[in-house]
């Protein structure tokens, strides 16, 4: 569809100079509607039948004015689709490969929705090197994405082939970060229905919608108009905790940083102590909350007692804690 586009305009262009070669011949040589037109068509063509009318030595230059721009915009076109055929197949073939290594993705994260806040959702991902799957259903972000190397399906991901398609049901998080509430709210839907354990997150344009998206199953609403304003709000106030923060999250080179550790069933941690689980001793952690079903737990004390399916927010080095997972 998109090369279609491309191409559409050039046509126009094509048609507009054989209107003016037409009229060009009919004010130059006098001549009728249907003998301009023949003579603009074997000019263009270059077929080499007999004029019709004899030329005048302005008509003779302006023929070489037809011939040029007509065969020079005839060969554009032709060469314009032929690129477009040949990128396709080459898009096609690719696409098959690509498809069958998405395939064969597990525990990863499917994005629905290329915009501005899904281009940086993903570039940011791409960064720490997490596995995801971003699909559009515009053709112009789609071709953006596979420029920038992102695993993309092309497709409206309130479709559940799609999502499909995309493995959401062997997905760990689903992100729905589409234009409308609307669509967020159905693809939300379509996401839990598919893989009833997915983690997802969506975002809520209208603080109105956030409740309908937690009815339906997403995890976590975000509302940027108010993530936002409690960022600025939390810089003015505090920046240095938010420098720090930020520092701990996405710098790269930062040696410290802050992650969330889930207790599986039968873990060493289990049914420990923290003094006793040597989060601090071996790995050089520090527990500072704890979550266990919807209550979070701040600081808690060296006695208290890790179960399974907790969740631990630690601080850290970024080596030990990634030998955690």
């Amino acid at each position: 569809m998109n090369d279609r586009r491309k191409i559409a305009p050039l046509f126009a262009i094509l048609l507009l100079l054989i209107v003016i070669d037409i009229l060009g011949y009919m004010i130059i040589e006098k001549v009728h509607l249907l003998d301009a037109l023949y003579m603009t068509a074997i000019s263009i063509t270059t077929v080499g039948y007999r004029e019709i009318f004899a030329l005048s030595p302005t008509g003779k230059l302006f023929t070489i004015w037809v011939i040029f721009s007509g065969l020079g915009t005839f060969f554009y076109i032709a060469g314009r689709i032929a690129e477009s055929a040949f990128e396709g197949n080459i898009r096609r073939i690719l696409g098959r490969r690509k498809m069958k290594s998405m395939s064969r993705l597990k525990d990863h994260l499917v994005i629905a929705g290329f915009g501005i806040m899904g281009e940086q959702v993903c570039r940011e991902l791409q960064k720490l090197k997490v596995k995801f799957i971003v699909i559009d259903n515009r053709g112009d972000r789609f071709a953006y994405a596979e420029e920038r190397g992102y695993n993309v399906l092309l497709g409206d991901a309130t479709d559940e082939e799609i999502l499909r398609l995309a493995g959401v049901d062997k997905a760990k998080t689903f992100v729905s970060l589409l234009s409308s509430d609307a669509d967020n709210i159905f693809t939300v839907l379509s996401a839990r229905e598919t893989n009833p354990s997915i983690f997802i997150i969506a975002r809520a344009l209208d603080t109105a919608n956030r409740n309908k998206l937690f009815k339906i199953g997403a995890n976590r609403v975000i509302t940027p108009y108010e993530l936002s304003s409690r960022r600025i709000i939390n810089t003015v106030l505090r920046p240095n905790v938010v420098e720090f923060i930020d520092l701990m999250t996405f710098a790269p080179k930062m040696s410290l940083s802050i992650e969330e550790f889930t207790i599986q069933p039968g873990s060493p941690f289990e049914d420990k102590q923290i003094k006793d689980s040597g989060l601090r001793q071996k790995y050089n952690t520090i527990v500072i909350a704890i979550k266990r079903m919807e209550e979070m737990f701040f600081n808690p004390s060296p006695d208290f007692k890790i179960h399974a399916n907790d969740i631990l927010i630690l601080v850290g080095e970024k080596e030990k804690l990634l030998e955690l997972g």
